[in-house]
């Protein structure tokens, strides 16, 4: 068998081999977005700047040296599916594609449920490493290309709600998409953690490629392993901060925690005529009242 050729950064810009059918999906998606972003009329250019910033990604992933030496590095693997399964779906939700829908987007707004979105990616983090599948996508292209697609989806639905887009449905509380992004670290450093402890090669496949250079079987599955920890939750962490940003600006706003609040403070103050007690003096007076005879009460026992 020929030697693979080392991994430079030529090998990476110069060796492109886009699939067909990828090729297609993203030049549609991009003419349907420029449409619709055009016929909105004044439609925010940060948001058109997202939108194929992340088409570009996909394309970068699937058909630069990324794809073609992720079947000789598994660290290479393990970039590959960072970008598609995070760095490349948040760009895409950040251009908001849904809200350019005229009618009916509620095609994606079951799937678009936060738990749906993070079973499904919990299912295909850990299908995709953690089992023999992707010794068979290593070997298998049309497996190959399901795994990409299954990175992409999966990385879509988990980020849908978080970053307050869910088609047909209501925002994400601000302390629910904070959740989803804490359990999704676990699985990421779940996963990271069981392939650097991993002792041996489980992906025949990679010892199966000839080449002279870069990291050895086990110490570049470990390196794999510390990105998707490490990498994983990095990537996690800035959403996080971006959420907590959002719902600082919310609260300010009066749109969340504090609204939330305040209504609980009426409904406890509202008595049965509809009346509350910090609207009414004789109420207030009577229920400070009732509040003292308790609490001498509790004294006497």
């Amino acid at each position: 068998m020929t030697a693979v050729a080392p991994f430079t950064a030529w090998a990476l810009l110069a060796d492109w081999d886009v699939p067909v059918a990828g090729a297609i999906a993203v030049g549609l998606a991009g003419l349907g977005y420029g449409w619709a972003s055009a016929r909105a009329g004044s439609w925010p250019a940060g948001r058109t700047c997202a939108f194929f910033a992340g088409l570009i990604l996909v394309l970068f992933a699937l058909g630069s040296g990324v794809n073609t030496y992720s079947s000789v590095l598994f660290t290479v693997h393990m970039a590959q599916h960072l970008l598609l399964i995070m760095v490349a779906p948040a760009l895409l939700l950040f251009g908001r594609p849904f809200e350019l829908l005229p009618r009916g987007h509620a095609f994606v707004a079951t799937p678009a449920h936060p738990i749906c979105g993070f079973a499904l990616y919990t299912v295909v983090v850990v299908g995709t490493h953690l089992t023999p599948f992707l010794q068979g996508a290593l070997t298998v292209p049309a497996l190959h290309g399901l795994e990409e697609v299954g990175y992409l989806v999966a990385g879509l639905l988990l980020l849908l709600p978080i970053v307050g887009v869910r088609p047909g449905r209501r925002p994400t509380p601000y302390l629910m998409r904070l959740v989803l992004l804490f359990a999704a670290m676990v699985v990421d450093a779940v996963v990271g953690v069981a392939l650097m402890m991993t002792p041996h090669e489980p992906f025949a496949a990679y010892a199966a490629v000839v080449r002279h250079w870069g990291p050895g079987l086990v110490e570049d599955l470990h390196w794999g392993g510390a990105m998707m920890w490490v990498g994983g939750d990095a990537l996690m962490a800035v959403l996080a901060v971006a959420v907590i940003g959002g719902w600082l600006r919310s609260s300010e706003r009066g749109d969340d925690l504090g609204s939330w609040l305040e209504n609980a403070r009426r409904s406890a103050l509202e008595l049965g005529d509809g009346t509350r007690v910090d609207e009414d003096e004789d109420a207030l007076q009577a229920y400070n009242a009732m509040l003292a005879r308790l609490s001498d009460r509790d004294v006497r026992r």
